[in-house]
Parts: C-alpha cells; structure tokens; sequence
C-alpha cells in the first residue's frame, strides 16, 4: 500500500484489526467513548477497550471506564511504552503484561498459491464461513494445528497460530499462515494484521512482516 509503517499508520488499522480478531473470535465489536471495544462473553463477560496513542484526556476517559469494574481490559497500541507505564498507576490501573506487538505484512508479497507440505500423513483442511476462514492440519484424527483468519475492509487479520506440542518444530505454524494467506485471496485484501507473542514474532519475521508498535494489557490495580 505504500505505506511506511515506522511513520504513517492509518487510521483505520485499529478498528479493522478489533473487527477482524472479534470475528475470528466470535465477539462482536462495538464502539465506547469513540474507540473500539469488546464485550468477552466467552471469558470476564465484561469490556476490553482499545486505543492506539491515546492522548492524556482520552486515556483519563478509558481508564475511568475501565476502573468501573475489575473485570475490564483496556488494550493500548503504542510506541511509547514507557509513558504508559508511568500514566496507568495514575489512573488506576496496572500492566498486566506487554510482550505483544501489532505487526502487518504488505498482502502482495504473500504467495496466493495453496502451499504443500512435505509429508503427505499431513492434510490441510479450510473452513469458511463467510469472511472468517479457519485453517487446521489433521495427523490422522488428530489436529497437528491450526489457525484463523477474517477479512474486514481490506484487511486479512490473522489469530490464534497454534501447534499441538506434540507436533512442534515441523513448520506446521508456517504452513497455516501460508494456507490461510493464500485463501485470503478469496476475497480483496491489501494488508495483513495481526498480534504476535514475543516468541511468536521471529516466525512472522520470516514470513515477511513487520512490527506496527507494542501492545499494553492494562486492568484495574485491585484485579485478579
């Protein structure tokens, strides 16, 4: 899209990935303070918040609205850690962790073509329902891994890369993502999102993406 990530983000990126990760989750999103937002009903049953850079006042407004119950999440994309670190016990609230990155890979430089895994006990299988597509390899009866990706607005947002531990270092976590980007060409899409653990990072790396900004879990001081 020739955009420089480690200058020019736009706007829509956040609410895209929210409605992407919502969809691949089974959540619907929704809007709260003019930023997106989540109710987890599989999990607290309460609010998870977003905001990417948030300036003072709107960071005053979300955490006012997070402290409202111990249940609530409220999830900052930024790169400036630090900062946010220091303005959480401000408002109330504390890191529960921020060893995630937003990352995004330009969908033109991802190969279209259905990949081939080497060992044919392997089989790849692709649900779609919709806009959501899910990606599992079988071992017999048995799931080897799988994976999940939604296009929203041009976006394909990918989530929940797993391998089974019994079937790790095979390059199966690879393969979904090659499998589910190739299928994202179903549809029209521009740019890939998604939210990558610190572990997790090198492989995206190799598979051609790169890190947006960091990704802060905040809660209210007083929760679990």
């Amino acid at each position: 899209m020739g955009l420089d990530f480690t200058a020019d983000v736009p706007d829509n990126l956040l609410p895209a990935w929210v409605a992407g990760w919502s969809a691949c989750r089974g959540y619907t999103a929704a809007e709260e303070a003019g930023h997106p937002a989540i109710v987890l009903s599989d999990k607290t049953g309460d609010w998870e918040f977003f905001a990417y850079e948030p300036g003072d006042e709107e960071f005053a407004e979300l955490a006012r609205n997070t402290i409202a119950s111990p249940k609530r999440i409220f999830t900052v994309l930024t790169r400036e850690t630090e900062r946010f670190k220091a303005l959480a016990p401000q408002h109330g609230l504390r890191v529960h962790h921020s060893d995630q990155s937003m990352m995004v890979t330009n969908m033109s430089d991802q190969d279209a073509e259905d990949p081939w895994y080497r060992d044919p006990e392997f089989k790849t299988e692709i649900d779609r329902d919709g806009n959501v597509h899910r990606a599992r390899v079988m071992f017999g009866d048995e799931e080897a891994a799988h994976g999940v990706m939604a296009v929203v607005d041009g976006f394909a947002i990918f989530d929940h890369i797993e391998t089974n531990e019994n079937f790790r270092r095979r390059g199966l976590a690879t393969h979904i993502m090659r499998a589910l980007a190739a299928s994202a060409f179903e549809h029209i899409v521009e740019m890939g999102l998604l939210i990558a653990s610190h572990d997790g990072r090198m492989l995206y790396q190799h598979l051609g993406w790169d890190t947006v900004c960091d990704v802060m879990i905040l809660k209210p001081t007083d929760a679990a």
